[in-house]
C-alpha cells in the first residue's frame, strides 16, 4: 500500500494518461503521493465542485435555510415563465441533487460556447424545456448544481463561497478559496472551485468520517450518509462504464461496494473507501482520454 500511488501512476503512464498530482491517504495519514510540479498548486476541480456544493446543502439543511422537498419555482417565482410546464413546477431540490429534474437537454457545461455568451444563467434555466416528470430520468446537468447554489445564496444573503468560507473551507485548511463566478456574480458551483491536492484530500477525509474533520463536526453525519449512497440509476455515456453504477446527491457510485467518487472533467477525482479507511485523490489535466483515468483509479483500488 505504501507504493499505491506510484503503482497507479505507473499504470496510467503505460496507457499514455498524464497525472500531475495523486495522493493516497489511509488511517488519517498521507501514505503515498506523486507531485509532478514544483508546488502543490491549485487546479480547477471541475465537477468535483458539485460534491462540495452537496456538502453545503447538508449544512444549509441543518441550518433550516432550505428543504429537500421544496420546489425550486417557489424560491424563484420572479423567474418562472407564465407558461411553465408542470414538470418544471414540480421540480424539487432533491431532484436537482440527483440530476433527475426532467430537463430535455443538459444545457451548457463549463467550456461550452453558451458559457461565454449567456448573461443570466438563472433565466436561462427557467426557460429551458423540461420534457420529463421530475424523478423520472437521470440527465447530468451543471444547472441543477448551479441553481442549488443560487438558492442557498438567496436564503443566506451571501454567495456560496462566502457561506462556506468559515463553515467548511477554513476548517478543512482551504484558506482564501478560489471559485469562479457567473456573469451575475453567483458562484459557478458546478465547476470552477480551485483546490490543491492536499485540500482535496482533506475534503475526502471529511467525507470518509461522515462530515467530521479534525474532531470537528462540519456537515451532519446523517446527510453525508444519505448523500453518498445510490438514489438513482446513472445510465448514459459518461466516459467510463464505471460511472453507470448509480448516483447519490452529487456523488457517483462505483463497482466497488460501499465506495463513492467525486468526479471532474480532465481527471479530477476524490475516491472514498470507508471500509479501507482510505481516500485517493487525483488532480491533472488529461486530454480527450481523461475518462480512462477512472478505469485506472478503480482497477488499482480493487487491489487494496
Amino acid at each position: 500500500m505504501a507504493e499505491f500511488v506510484k503503482n497507479m501512476v505507473s499504470e496510467a503512464d503505460k496507457r499514455e494518461l498524464h497525472v500531475i498530482y495523486a495522493q493516497f491517504r489511509q488511517g488519517g495519514e498521507i501514505k503515498d503521493e506523486v507531485c509532478r510540479a514544483i508546488n502543490k498548486t491549485r487546479l480547477n476541480t471541475f465537477s468535483v465542485s458539485k460534491s462540495i456544493v452537496s456538502a453545503g446543502v447538508g449544512i444549509a439543511l441543518d441550518e433550516g435555510l432550505i428543504s429537500l422537498d421544496e420546489k425550486i419555482c417557489d424560491a424563484f417565482e420572479e423567474y418562472v415563465p407564465k407558461n411553465a410546464s408542470n414538470n418544471l413546477l414540480d421540480t424539487r431540490i432533491r431532484h436537482m441533487l440527483t440530476m433527475t429534474t426532467g430537463l430535455k437537454e443538459p444545457l451548457f457545461f463549463a467550456d461550452g460556447a453558451d458559457r461565454y455568451r449567456v448573461k443570466d444563467w438563472i433565466e436561462y434555466f427557467f426557460n429551458a424545456e423540461f420534457d420529463h416528470a421530475p424523478g423520472e430520468r437521470f440527465l447530468y446537468s451543471n444547472f441543477n448544481t448551479y441553481m442549488i447554489s443560487c438558492l442557498i445564496e438567496k436564503r443566506a444573503g451571501v454567495n456560496l463561497l462566502e457561506y462556506l468560507r468559515y463553515r467548511l473551507f477554513e476548517p478543512l485548511g482551504i484558506g482564501n478559496p478560489d471559485w469562479t463566478l457567473c456573469p451575475k456574480g453567483h458562484v459557478h458551483a458546478a465547476n470552477g472551485l480551485y483546490l490543491n491536492i492536499d485540500e482535496l484530500g482533506n475534503f475526502g477525509e471529511m467525507l470518509l468520517h461522515r462530515g467530521e474533520y479534525n474532531g470537528k463536526r462540519l456537515v451532519p453525519e446523517k446527510y453525508i450518509a444519505e448523500a453518498t449512497v445510490k438514489h438513482t440509476d446513472s445510465p448514459g455515456k459518461y466516459g467510463s462504464d464505471y460511472l453507470n453504477c448509480g448516483y447519490g446527491y452529487q456523488f457517483w457510485m462505483t463497482p466497488i461496494p460501499d465506495t463513492f467518487l467525486c468526479y471532474g472533467n480532465y481527471g479530477q477525482f476524490c475516491f472514498v473507501m470507508p471500509k479501507k479507511d482510505a481516500v485517493i485523490s487525483i488532480l491533472t489535466f488529461e486530454g480527450m482520454d481523461w475518462p480512462k483515468l477512472v478505469n485506472v483509479l478503480i482497477d488499482c483500488a480493487k487491489e487494496l
